[in-house]
């Protein structure tokens, strides 16, 4: 028996912008979907709404911001409770996944251009968390999450 397809949102949840990218368990190859700059677009949850309703999302993977030597600061307690926040709004799992390192990476990738959109950068960073998740997912493992 086959697990059924999920579509996926990934979050790379920041304090300012919060960047989205989309996949599924079947393909497995995650996209930008863009960014939610708190100052510019309005209620985050609203917005994350009409991407779940669109896209029709089964699960969210929320990056968990994890130190370097893999404990939780202030900023991994505030993406854990905005991840409380999604489960309580729209009764989706969330799924918390490693992303440290990976706004560096999204760095690597877009290179050191003068300005350039920061939610470029956001948006590319929850693609390539998204990805690792999904890459984890591959010969039928069971993925790792972080945390409870």
């Amino acid at each position: 028996m086959t697990d059924p397809v999920r579509t996926l949102l990934g979050i790379d949840y920041g304090t300012r912008r919060i960047g989205l990218a989309c996949g599924d368990s079947e393909r497995r190859i995650a996209f930008a979907v863009g960014v939610h700059d708190e100052g510019r677009d309005g209620s985050v949850f609203r917005y994350l709404r009409l991407l779940v309703e669109q896209r029709h999302i089964d699960a969210f993977v929320v990056g968990m911001p994890l130190r370097a030597d893999g404990g939780e600061g202030e900023i991994a307690a505030r993406a854990r409770r905005f991840a409380d926040r999604l489960e309580a709004e729209f009764g989706l799992p969330c799924i918390f996944w490693d992303e440290r390192y990976s706004s560096q990476e999204a760095d690597r990738w877009l290179g050191s251009g003068r300005g350039r959109d920061k939610g470029e950068r956001d948006a590319l960073a929850a693609e390539i968390i998204l990805q690792s998740y999904l890459d984890s997912l591959a010969g039928g493992a069971t993925a790792p999450e972080v945390g409870p």
